[in-house]
């Protein structure tokens, strides 16, 4: 086995492998339920409750169906006279290359700046494309608030905007302000196509989309060539969109191995008895049978598999059997609320294997409220930088100082560091386009971006190819069932980016 080697979060380190990233390893379980339970609904714009803009951030929140209606703007967006020169976030590497022209070489760095720009209002070509004019950029972003789902990504809408008050606050981009049209999705495919159909029309790039939805915004996107630099990628229909970008990207052909090395380091016994849960709707099983595959392949032994209903409501069955086959380490690919049950269930049958693997979006205040304490001690896989290391990170430090002006008490989940990632990453490609932005010369921008970090908000990918990161941290729920601590790598800001490797599929 190679020697371990550690990727310190903030500062850009060297891309050392790619694989599927953990979040799109399991992404949006709980979307995944909601495929088996709805039909489909038009999207709407937002309405009322219109979010605190700092620092001059513009927010369109729409009334109405999508694709029409008034809307109403509680933000400002005025630049006149503003200058250009956003600044990298403190402690990030990486330049943005040269500015000016398009076809400019864009950075490999890690992210939190577009370097400068020197153009302003009165000299930057004013309304250049779609959506852009002297003063003003207009991004649209699409994320899942309503129906079955409530709040589910919330907070990558409001990590756009505040990504769009901490670029506002520097400037803007060449002398343009940054407004957000926030649009949701309702957990549809439909509504989803109906916010990228009205965002082709209006806004000039997408940023921080969050929605397991997408396919339906595929189709809109790939038809009008909007750029979409996305918080997530969730299906294959958008990850298979030339024009779709994402904090974490959408490639699903490869799965990595590494978290399973370390667990057959740690637990040699466990792996060999090992349960696999999953909900029985389409994406959930395929997701599940690819680990099962990968994890296989590196000494894992599945002596228990099994397809639950999403709207299962007693899980006490599977935990007897899970007893029965004497199983020692248990996962599942399912919701959160899916998830609480689970433990609950093995709570009261007093079964307690060796170990118990969530993935990260149990990585939330809201999971340790479900499990109520029936979780304390187990595993999280994580995908992003965690909150408890905010202070030796100064990325994380401006996030979050950022998102607790926009949104205070905002839920500290993934989708929100993945959307501010996304946003970064909008901002150093226009930045490197210059003055006379278009959405072709954003998009060969974007292509150009290699390792990133969204400012050391997450592990390392190559952004510009579309290959996520092959790194990985582990946590557990501490005993107290009140938060998450470290587990490896012990170093604060650390990720194992080089045990195992990525199978391909």
């Amino acid at each position: 086995m190679k020697p371990v080697q550690f990727f310190q979060g903030g500062p850009a380190g060297r891309l050392r492998s790619a694989g599927a990233s953990l979040f799109q390893r399991r992404r949006l379980a709980v979307v995944l339920v909601t495929l088996s339970l709805v039909g489909t609904a038009c999207g709407s714009r937002l309405t009322g409750g219109a979010l605190l803009l700092a620092e001059g951030a513009g927010v369109n929140h729409g009334t109405g169906t999508s694709g029409g209606g008034s809307s109403t703007n509680p933000g400002t967006s005025s630049a006149s006279g503003a200058t250009g020169g956003s600044a990298g976030t403190s402690g990030t590497s990486g330049s943005s290359g040269t500015s000016g022209s398009s076809g400019g070489a864009a950075a490999s760095g890690g992210g939190g700046g577009g370097g400068g720009c020197s153009a302003t209002s009165a000299n930057n070509g004013g309304a250049t494309d779609t959506g852009v004019t002297a003063n003003q950029i207009l991004i649209g972003n699409i994320t899942s608030i309503t129906g079955v789902a409530p709040g589910l990504t919330q907070s990558a809408q409001q990590a756009t905007q505040a990504f769009a008050a901490y670029v506002n606050s520097q400037g803007g981009i060449c002398g343009r302000m940054l407004k957000v049209q926030a649009t949701d999705d309702g957990n549809t495919s439909s509504g989803n196509y109906s916010n990228a159909t009205q965002a082709c029309s209006t806004d000039f790039a997408m940023v921080g989309n969050a929605s397991g939805f997408d396919d339906g915004g595929a189709s809109a996107v790939n038809s009008c060539g909007i750029p979409d630099v996305a918080a997530e990628v969730s299906t294959a229909a958008a990850g298979n969109t030339a024009d779709i970008f994402g904090a974490t990207p959408g490639n699903s052909h490869y799965w990595p191995t590494g978290a399973a090395v370390w667990l057959k380091s740690q637990y040699p016994n466990a792996v060999t008895h090992a349960a696999m849960i999953y909900l029985n709707v389409p994406a959930t099983q395929n997701q599940a049978t690819n680990e099962i595959n990968a994890y296989s392949s590196v000494g894992f032994n599945y002596v228990y598999k099994q397809a639950v209903s999403p709207t299962e409501p007693n899980y006490a069955p599977y935990v007897q059997a899970m007893q029965q086959a004497g199983v020692q380490y248990v996962t599942e690919y399912s919701d959160d609320n899916s998830a609480a049950r689970l433990s609950q269930a093995m709570q009261q049958a007093n079964f307690t294997p060796q170990v118990v693997d969530w993935f990260s979006e149990m990585y939330t205040p809201a999971f340790l409220h479900e499990t109520n304490g029936t979780a304390n001690g187990n595993l999280v896989l994580m995908a992003t930088a965690p909150y408890e290391d905010a202070s030796g990170n100064s990325g994380m430090q401006t996030f979050l100082s950022w998102m607790n002006r926009v949104a205070p008490g905002f839920t500290h989940d993934i989708f929100a560091e993945f959307a501010w990632s996304a946003g970064l990453a909008f901002q150093q490609a226009a930045t490197a386009v210059g003055p006379h932005l278009t959405r072709a010369a954003l998009l060969q921008q974007l292509a150009k971006i290699g390792n990133w970090t969204g400012g050391g908000v997450q592990p390392p990918e190559n952004f510009g190819q579309k290959i996520p990161s092959n790194c990985f941290s582990y946590y557990k729920i501490n005993g107290s069932g009140s938060g998450y601590t470290r587990v490896y790598p012990s170093s604060p800001n650390g990720y194992d980016c080089t045990s195992g490797s990525l199978l391909h599929y």
